[in-house]
């Protein structure tokens, strides 16, 4: 019998297609990497155009080094806006810095940037690629010499510091892709002035501290954010990823989420980035394993899944009145951790 006919004969159920993704995603979660490929393949087969089918098998072929089909689909997912943008874009780039394709990278990146800020909790990752892909290709944009360079007037540095007060999110976020062509020397005391302002909004700030770095400064800078006080060397600063925070909480989160629902512990890894991207370069206020509790809450709540708060207590090892400040505190901030 053909191929095709057989295809055809095929008979989809309702919710085959999410058993096979989220079989698949166990397979990948445990390394399975080719069979989970072939349950994402099966999943598009039932119903084409399956967001996270689609998603899946993209992480499979990146992780099978399929990366010219991975390539090919995810500038088809981009241009028929199947599933998250971002999301996609973020494994997009990462095949292109696996094939190579650095100029690309740059390109893709600026192009994106120029439209619109990057999302909070992915900037960093995005800031450190497009760095990385400029060095790669030869053709990051590096200041000129100093004789070369018109020197930054007061009027633009006032300019500067206004934005970074009453300018809007798009306008902030262009001013620091516009410092970055600067002399560190030259902005250092802007920025050394906002991040020693607690009225300055903290994910400006910790944008700022990503920029030093960058820019590996090593004199120590003064940062007042949230009710925190303390000196930082920029150079030294760890990426949230590595922070003993980002650690701890996202092993909690394995644990109850890893084998049962990795889409929803990915959902949940992402608010823990923003919250840590909001606080960074100091740990959160909160305690890690009620925090935790309360992402895998919310993380349920957005999805649209109902979740017993009792059960979730058990499984982060947290009393109820511990799960209940911390959601109180978190509902505070929520609303301010996307804010520039």
């Amino acid at each position: 019998m053909k191929r095709e006919d057989t295809a055809k004969k095929i008979v989809p159920f309702p919710g085959s297609a999410d058993k096979l993704v989220n079989d698949g995603l166990k397979l990948l979660k445990k390394g399975d990497k080719h069979d989970s490929l072939r349950q994402f393949l099966e999943a598009l087969q039932h119903e084409p155009g399956h967001e996270e089918a689609s998603y899946g098998l993209l992480l499979a072929y990146a992780d099978t080094g399929k990366f010219q089909e991975g390539k090919q689909l995810a500038e088809k997912m981009m241009q028929e806006a199947i599933g998250d943008y971002f999301e996609v874009l973020q494994v997009y780039v990462s095949i292109l810095a696996q094939l190579g394709e650095y100029e690309h990278i740059v390109t893709m990146l600026e192009a994106v940037l120029a439209e619109q800020p990057f999302p909070a909790r992915m900037a960093e990752q995005f800031y450190e690629l497009l760095e990385l892909s400029r060095h790669m290709s030869e053709t990051k944009a590096e200041p000129m010499p100093t004789e070369e360079l018109e020197p930054v007037l007061e009027e633009q540095l006032a300019s500067w510091e206004n934005t970074f007060w009453h300018g809007g999110s798009e306008q902030k976020l262009k001013t620091i892709h516009d410092m970055r062509t600067r002399q560190p020397q030259e902005v250092l005391p802007l920025l050394k002035k906002l991040l020693g302002n607690e009225q300055a909004s903290p994910l400006l700030q910790s944008f700022m501290l990503f920029l030093l770095k960058d820019w590996k400064v090593e004199d120590s800078v003064w940062v007042e954010k949230l009710g925190r006080k303390g000196e930082f060397s920029p150079a030294t600063l760890r990426p949230v990823k590595d922070s003993t925070s980002y650690i701890k909480s996202s092993q909690w989160l394995e644990k109850a989420l890893g084998h049962d629902n990795p889409v929803l512990m990915h959902h949940a890894l992402e608010l823990l980035k923003e919250i840590l991207l909001f606080y960074y370069p100091f740990p959160p206020s909160m305690q890690i394993e009620p925090l935790t509790a309360v992402l895998h809450y919310e993380a349920a709540r957005q999805s649209g899944i109902h979740t017993d708060v009792s059960h979730i207590t058990q499984q982060y090892d947290v009393s109820d009145d511990q799960f209940c400040q911390v959601l109180q505190d978190y509902e505070k901030i929520k609303p301010t951790l996307s804010d520039i």
